[in-house]
């Protein structure tokens, strides 16, 4: 009999992180990339907190937040340019590669969105830059799970 508890509760480790962990890693993720520079009125607006139903019976976790990046380049592309290439960079640094899928935009002038991925817990960010003045750059993240 202790055999099978031995076995039975390390098929139960080996399932992985729980949705409630990976949850937590992606709002953690999500806030580091915020924390690397002067962020202006930068809000957590769903903290991954909460499971969200997916695909058939399945759950994952959202993480969204907003902020504004203080910019001085008088040139627009330039601008997002920037922004995009050091958030990317923030995001490489916490295990994250570019999201192939996500088309090049780096001709768009007035937006730009960049998709970042990891594999292991699979979680997927997408970040949307836009102009609101010619000192600002405001920037939307969302980050989710995957459906589990």
């Amino acid at each position: 009999m202790l055999g099978l508890t031995v076995v039975v509760a390390a098929a139960a480790c080996s399932r992985g992180p729980s949705l409630q962990e990976i949850g937590s890693r992606l709002a953690e993720d999500g806030r580091a990339v915020m924390a690397w520079d002067d962020w202006v009125d930068e809000r957590t607006t769903n903290p991954a907190t909460i499971d969200v139903r997916c695909g058939s019976g399945g759950s994952k976790r959202m993480f969204t937040a907003t902020g504004q990046l203080p910019t001085l380049n008088p040139d627009p592309d330039k601008k997002l340019d920037t922004a995009s290439t050091q958030i990317e960079a923030r995001f490489e640094e916490r295990g994250y590669l570019p999201d192939l899928t996500v088309p090049d935009q780096s001709d768009v002038i007035d937006s730009r969105t960049i998709g970042m991925v990891k594999k292991e817990p699979r979680l997927r960010f997408s970040v949307t830059m836009t102009l609101p003045s010619e000192t600002r750059i405001a920037v939307e993240i969302s980050g989710e799970t995957e459906c589990q």
